[in-house]
């Protein structure tokens, strides 16, 4: 079954990424995109992880990763191969509410971290609910360059009448029409 796509607002909140190889690589990548406070903890960090830290506030911690280092976090990506390790975080992550997915690991996930098409305000995720992220993956590739040119001024400009003209059926239609005739060119 497919998995609903709730869009959240990560700004400023306590994320951790346990686990300093290529894949913890890729999701940081992603996740600095939404500014969280981004924690990554691992006895070994790829020296890109450390590059993205010179340009984005990320807290490394080069040590294995302990119970305590879950409590009260927002969402915890497990990034690890050690299939076991990986069952304890989402065990504690599930029975404290807290956003937990383990990466190859579908059964080990309460959301799914898709593939994303990021450009200014607009966001798409892709995702297989966990059953071929390479798929998502190609689609997200094929997806980004069908994004027409000038996207971010067409959300820019129904910005504008959103803040700046009543809510209403004109203001609906205007934006409508307006829509419609970007992607008509």
């Amino acid at each position: 079954m497919a998995y609903f796509p709730m869009f959240i607002d990560l700004r400023g909140q306590d994320c951790l990424v346990v686990g300093g190889g290529e894949v913890a690589l890729r999701k940081i990548e992603q996740l600095v995109k939404f500014a969280p406070n981004l924690c990554v903890i691992a006895p070994s960090i790829h020296p890109e992880i450390d590059d993205l830290a010179q340009n984005y506030p990320i807290t490394i911690e080069k040590r294995p990763y302990m119970k305590d280092d879950l409590k009260e976090r927002f969402l915890v990506i497990g990034a690890l191969d050690d299939l076991s390790e990986q069952e304890k975080i989402f065990q504690f992550c599930t029975t404290h509410h807290i956003h937990v997915n383990c990466v190859d690991s579908p059964l080990l996930c309460s959301f799914i971290f898709p593939a994303l098409i990021v450009n200014d305000d607009l966001c798409v995720g892709i995702n297989t609910a966990g059953r071929a992220p390479a798929v998502s993956s190609a689609l997200r590739q094929y997806l980004t360059k069908m994004i027409p040119s000038g996207i971010i001024d067409l959300i820019d400009k129904v910005d504008h009448i959103r803040q700046s003209e009543p809510i209403g059926k004109p203001r609906q239609a205007k934006i409508i029409a307006i829509c419609k005739a970007f992607f008509e060119q």
